[in-house]
């Protein structure tokens, strides 16, 4: 699936060296280095945002670690390999938009009590 140079270079932006990876037919974004949201543990991780359908969701943001969060949260991808790396996601659902709407929601989705 292509993705607009203008939405890339927007979440390159704000979050610097972003890669596009493709692998299984998916398509990935790479984020070195992701701040999460106060009250994450750790407050940094890796992360692979893939913003197609995968395993039932419309996009899915996968994390280097299981976070420890303000609320607890359902952590159903546990161990995905992706690009010979373990990652880690967490259920939330119906997350669209653009690339950096999509991560901002996933974001939110960690601190959010729900």
């Amino acid at each position: 699936m292509e993705f607009p140079d203008e939405q890339i270079k927007e979440l390159e932006k704000v979050y610097g060296d972003v890669r596009r990876v493709e692998e299984g037919g998916k398509t990935y974004f790479y984020i070195p280095t992701l701040t999460l949201p106060d009250g994450c543990d750790p407050s940094v991780v890796e992360a692979m945002l893939c913003p197609v359908e995968r395993d039932g969701y419309p996009s899915r943001l996968f994390l280097s670690a299981m976070v420890k969060t303000p609320f607890p949260r359902n952590w159903n991808a546990n161990g995905v390999r992706i690009m010979e790396r373990q990652w880690y996601a967490f259920s939330y659902q119906n997350v669209k938009g653009t690339l950096l709407q999509m991560l901002g929601a996933h974001l939110r989705g960690l601190k959010e009590n729900r």
